[in-house]
């Protein structure tokens, strides 16, 4: 591993940059979203520009060069077997929890609690974190992709047009076994047919053929097309969130807040647990392995993807909002805990020696959450305040109100301490005593 004494302020600015990149560019996407700059028309283009150009022309540039030899199989393994653990839990949740049982609702809370915003927003954040230590990781993204897109979504996709079928039987007599048979016909042309699926397939066939490294006119080709995949991913992440904050209300919040937690924290738990599982030590030492588990981890802690509002029928109107709902609650939940994950994972690379190398880490990290903390409670407690009605006639927002103000002096009271002339190591100890 490369020296890295001076980690935290590497990291600082690379990942910074990153996350303040991405979440402007959402933003961006979201304003123009909501001044009506571009209709449904162009918003479909664009997903199609992203789904069929650009994000197949980065996966098969970096399929071409990966070196398959040096790649964990164990790691991935360990993937595969969280993202089914998870996507058979939230599956099963929720056809306990709902009644009568809705496949569809299955089949789409399952897909938004394994499947991961890859590649516009987690593979900035894995390259900054690290580029210094670990740079062959982020070519891990394109081989976990194929998980869900080619196993899991199918399954998903399965259900739903099971449950399309049992409403269509509701309205005809029968369905007949040739419908069926048309079904899975279905889900297996969609699957055959995604140009992720094929770019996928393609680049591990010319990796062998290219010898792992992509001729010059190709890569020339390529490039300019996959370049420009994370701007207009990210934009387009923004512009489909626009409108749709005010069609919340108590039950949705409730089941996107949860699905949203089963992606957030479950996920990465299961996934570094089957990761230490799998992946054995090398040399005698667990050194590969918690490498392995950390990242693992921040992967884990990436947001729904966007492209699951796909797999919802236009006519079913509930689980549209659901989906869309929940890309934003779990893209905004994201943002503090990626960088709380990055930051931890970060202490791995420091020397250990220096205890107060880890407190001044410790005490910036708590700083910086906490100015974006106090930034969103006073954003939150104005819009409560602008609507004072609902804190009498709704305990929900009532208790919300009380748990921001809290937040709020607990974010004023850690941006203090930095303030307060004082040895770094009892900053660090009134932050870990607050936080008990």
């Amino acid at each position: 591993m490369n020296d890295t004494s001076g980690a935290p302020l590497a990291i600082d600015s690379d990942l910074y940059p990153a996350l303040i990149q991405c979440f402007f560019i959402i933003g961006v996407g979201y304003v123009a979203g909501q001044l009506n700059l571009l209709t449904n028309t162009h918003s479909t283009g664009l997903s199609r520009y992203i789904s069929n150009f650009a994000l197949p022309a980065v996966v098969f540039k970096n399929l071409v060069d990966v070196q398959f030899e040096r790649v964990s199989w164990e790691f991935i393994a360990s993937v595969f077997i969280a993202k089914a653990f998870v996507f058979v839990l939230t599956a099963i949740l929720s056809g306990i929890g709902e009644r009568p049982i809705n496949f569809a609702s299955m089949g789409l809370y399952a897909i938004m609690a394994s499947q991961s915003n890859d590649f516009a927003l987690m593979l900035p954040i894995i390259d900054a974190v690290y580029k210094q230590s670990h740079p062959d990781y982020g070519r891990y993204i394109y081989l976990i992709a194929p998980i869900s897109l080619v196993i899991l979504n199918p399954i998903a996709l399965l259900l739903i047009e099971i449950q399309k079928r049992l409403d269509d039987q509701k309205k005809h007599s029968k369905i007949s076994l040739w419908h069926r048979c048309q079904l899975i016909r279905k889900v297996f042309n969609n699957i055959s047919r995604n140009p992720i699926v094929i770019c996928t397939l393609l680049g591990v066939i010319f990796n062998r053929i290219f010898h792992q490294h992509l001729p010059n006119i190709l890569e020339h080709i390529l490039t300019p097309i996959a370049q420009s995949f994370s701007s207009t991913a990210l934009f387009y992440l923004g512009l489909t969130m626009a409108g749709k904050l005010r069609r919340l209300h108590t039950r949705l919040v409730i089941t996107v807040f949860i699905i949203s937690m089963i992606k957030l924290i479950m996920f990465p738990l299961v996934l570094r647990e089957a990761i230490f599982l799998l992946v054995k030590p090398t040399n005698g030492t667990l050194n590969n392995t918690i490498d392995y588990s950390n990242f693992g981890f921040l992967y884990g802690t990436a947001p729904t993807a966007p492209s699951v509002i796909f797999y919802v029928p236009e006519s079913n109107a509930a689980l549209r909002a659901i989906a869309s709902t929940g890309l934003i609650i779990s893209t905004l939940l994201a943002g503090p805990i990626m960088v709380v994950s990055a930051k931890m994972i970060n202490l791995r690379t420091l020397d250990i020696k220096l205890k107060q190398s880890y407190e001044s880490t410790l005490v910036k990290t708590s700083y910086d959450v906490s100015i974006i903390s106090l930034l969103c409670t006073i954003i939150v407690l104005i819009g409560f305040c602008l609507r004072r009605h609902l804190l009498k006639t709704s305990p929900i927002h009532k208790y919300t109100f009380i748990f921001a103000g809290l937040q709020m002096i607990h974010a004023i009271w850690t941006i203090s301490v930095q303030y307060i002339t004082l040895p770094i190591s009892i900053k660090a100890s009134i932050i870990v005593d607050l936080g008990k």
